[in-house]
């Protein structure tokens, strides 16, 4: 039992990330040593698991496939709209998070990497933070929008005063990647049509429609020659792959949703479905057994599923008399359960 023998263990971004056994994506790391010299003079290289078919990217386009990846990462973790003028309040998470999703993929698989690293934290330099944001959102760069304030229970940025620098958790996208399929020019712009899939399953978690403008960055460095103007998540979640260009571990016939299979995937029907297929418990039976650790007396509500060690969890919530911890975690295997607080810093403190 995890009960006994762990008290802190380091956590990456947030449980819904973590829900997730996420990778880098795998068409980025050809192109990750590109650029480092002349990074805006990057040259695209044919990705036959992260482009379709003949679909002919932007010149320059290498590094831009990181804030494509942050971007879709938070949508699917945090559910929030790209992040505009319009974003309503209570949701400038969304900003911080995609931040930090990117800053720590620039951190451990682009050539660039410009963080002080410090306390399970990157902290970016002014210019480096610039130069981010301007890649994921194009109102920052041209001075249209200014950076949201950092929310009071934000788990993912810091702000040291003494260094003047902001800091983001250190974590990892596991064995999501970005798979896209199609590219249209519109004038200057690109108009690019991306999946974020489970590299492991080839099983698609959200489409989108991302539109790429020129940057206007115009730092002395920029690794980014695109800024994303503009993101969409579309109603489509499947594409149809060709035998010989289907992501290696992923058949052809898991590697899109029907219409039917997408509307199944958000209702207690799949859920349990998918636990007998895996004999892993569903949210519904690990909540049951989660209620054994301080009873029915307690108050428990599940919030997302966490990686601890090398176990995925229900994390759930608990509150009530004579309650030392916060959490109660169950594996998905049913096997582990414990108590359990999220530190500040994103660590563990586990009951003994």
């Amino acid at each position: 039992m995890f009960r006994n023998i762990l008290k802190r263990l380091q956590a990456v971004f947030i449980a819904g990330v973590l829900a997730f056994s996420l990778c880098a994506c795998g068409s980025s790391k050809d192109a990750k040593n590109t650029g480092k010299d002349n990074p805006a003079e990057a040259t695209t290289q044919a990705r036959e698991d992260g482009v379709a078919k003949g679909v002919v990217l932007p010149e320059q386009f290498d590094n831009m496939i990181y804030p494509l990846e942050a971007l879709m990462v938070e949508d699917l973790s945090k559910g929030y709209d790209y992040y505009s003028g319009e974003t309503e309040d209570g949701e400038e998470d969304s900003f911080w998070f995609s931040l930090a999703v990117l800053t720590s993929l620039m951190e451990e698989q682009s050539a660039f990497g410009d963080g002080v690293e410090k306390d399970s934290h990157y902290y970016l330099k002014e210019d480096t933070m610039e130069m981010y944001v301007s890649a994921l959102y194009d109102a920052f760069s041209k001075g249209d929008l200014e950076y949201p304030e950092i929310p009071d229970d934000d788990e993912y940025v810091t702000y040291d005063d003494e260094k003047e620098m902001y800091g983001f958790i250190k974590g990892d996208i596991g064995t999501l990647t970005a798979f896209i399929t199609d590219c249209e020019k519109d004038g200057d712009d690109y108009i690019l049509t991306v999946q974020l899939k489970d590299s492991e399953t080839g099983k698609v978690r959200g489409t989108y429609e991302f539109t790429l403008v020129n940057s206007s960055y115009d730092g002395e460095d920029n690794y980014f020659h695109y800024s994303v103007a503009s993101m969409e998540k579309t109603e489509d979640d499947s594409y149809n792959f060709d035998e010989d260009e289907a992501p290696e571990k992923a058949s052809t016939e898991d590697s899109s949703e029907t219409e039917e299979e997408t509307e199944e995937a958000d209702t207690d029907e799949k859920d349990d479905a998918d636990s007998e297929e895996t004999g892993s418990l569903s949210q519904d039976e690990a909540k049951e057994k989660a209620k054994e650790y301080y009873g029915d007396d307690a108050e428990y509500s599940f919030k997302d599923k966490v990686t601890v060690g090398d176990k995925e969890y229900y994390d759930f919530s608990v509150k009530g008399d004579g309650i030392s911890a916060t959490d109660v975690l169950v594996s998905v295997d049913g096997d582990d359960m414990i108590g359990g607080t999220r530190n500040d810093d994103g660590s563990w403190s586990f009951d003994q």
